[in-house]
Order: C-alpha cells, then structure tokens, then sequence
C-alpha cells in the first residue's frame, strides 16, 4: 500500500487526485508527521512505499515563520505539534524553514517506517491549480484515496485525534470561517470548539 502524508492546503487537491490517485492520502498542516501518531500507526506495518509532500508557499510554514522569528502568538497545540520542531534550527527565510520542514518531515517518517520513505518539495508555482473563489473551507475526514475536493477548499484527512493543530491553523492562522465534517460524532466536538465558525456536516 502507498501513503502519501501531505499538506492540507487547497491548491494540492487537484495535484494529488492526478499523481497519487491510488495512495491513501493523510493530509495536515504542513505535511506534520509529529501531529499525526495516532493516524500513523495504523499504517505503520501495511504501507510499502511513504511519500512525503510538503509545498513551498505554505500557510503551515508562514505560522512557524512569523512565531520563531516575529513573535507573533499561536496556540499551545500549534507551537507544542508544529513550532516546537523548528526551534532549534537555523533559517533566514520562507524558502529556507519549507526546504527543512522536508528534512525534518523525512526524518520523523523514517522513524516509524525505516526506509521506505521518499519525499519531494512540492512548487506550488509549478502545479496546475484550477481556479477558486473565496470563501474557502476546510474539509475535516478521515485518510483515504485523494478526494474529488475543488480549489476552494483545504483537506485535513486524519485520525479525529491529530486534527486540532491543523484545524488551529485553518481557524486562527488563515481565517477559515467554515468546517466541514464528514464524522457526525465530530461535528458537535468542532462546533463546541470553534463557536465563532460555520461548522457543517457534509457526506
């Protein structure tokens, strides 16, 4: 079986449905495997080949960005799941912090699956991306084959208990102002916890 770990981000849907149409698909903030170690162990023994595909112009590493060397404020699960690993590595730029996220992501997928581990940098510049329209929305569900999903929405497909960073990023960070939700169990959990959202169920 191949997994692909990638990021949420709207503008892979349509790349990952083409290229990595027969891989299960777990999608994140930032491609953050340390996030992800519920949604990892059910594949830590059926998966034969681990891509993992980050993206350059990331929202995920605009928020690491702006926290280590602004200073600007996140929440406690974005800076313990996400800024934390960063911390103490050096980078000057953007470009720099996406090209270690890779390293440091390869790494982590090493650790649970030894050497069947590849990975590729995503430019964002060089996809085709079809058109979109804001408002944009985040999909919440679970990993599965790439969805049919438009450019309008951002995809986060993990275990229900590794979604709360991304879900801080998509609400806090990038100003999403709409969950949808295929789990009906999570539905009222996301809409407890972001009340300020329009939070919907969708099949």
């Amino acid at each position: 079986m191949k997994l692909v770990i990638s990021c949420m981000d709207r503008r892979l849907n349509a790349y990952l449905k083409k290229n990595y149409g027969d891989a299960i698909v777990v999608r994140n903030a930032g491609a953050n495997l340390k996030s992800l170690q519920k949604t990892l162990e059910k594949y830590k023994y059926s998966a034969t080949e681990v891509i993992i595909l980050p993206h350059t112009d990331c929202g995920a590493m605009k928020v690491v960005y702006s926290s280590l060397k602004e200073g600007k404020k996140i929440t406690f699960l974005v800076e313990e799941n996400l800024v934390s690993q960063f911390t103490n590595n050096e980078f000057n730029s953007l470009t720099e912090l996406e090209r270690l996220n890779l390293k440091i992501q390869m790494e982590n997928a090493r650790r649970i699956f030894g050497d069947k581990v590849r990975g590729e940098l995503i430019d964002i510049n060089r996809i085709e991306i079809p058109p979109s329209k804001e408002p944009y929305s985040v999909y919440v569900t679970s990993p599965s084959l790439p969805l049919n999903m438009d450019s309008n929405t951002y995809v986060i497909s993990a275990d229900k208990s590794d979604i709360w960073d991304s879900l801080d990023i998509a609400v806090y960070g990038m100003k999403i102002n709409k969950i949808l939700v295929s789990d009906e169990k999570l539905f009222d959990k996301i809409r407890s916890s972001y009340p300020s959202v329009t939070v919907t169920r969708s099949s």
